[in-house]
């Protein structure tokens, strides 16, 4: 289901926005919008990440090893 908004956009943005024609405009703008809430989706992930990399005590070992075991516990 599509949704109709209203925006505001300064001068220099709305002649660079000409450029586009019509019938593709809405289609970048939901694009654009699309791109940038899965970058700052992300961008919350991974501040959780690091925040979560500071309360947590380290694991002894080496990932290349704890892959080696699984890999040699496979049949």
């Amino acid at each position: 289901m599509a949704h109709r908004v209203n925006i505001v956009l300064d001068d220099d943005v709305w002649q660079r926005f000409q450029a586009i024609p019509g019938g593709e405009r809405s289609r970048f703008v939901n694009e654009v919008i699309s791109v940038e809430l899965l970058r700052r989706q992300q961008q919350q992930a991974w501040a959780g990440i690091q925040s979560l990399r500071g309360t947590l005590p380290p694991i002894p070992g080496r990932s290349e090893d704890w892959v080696r075991e699984d890999r040699d516990a496979l049949p």
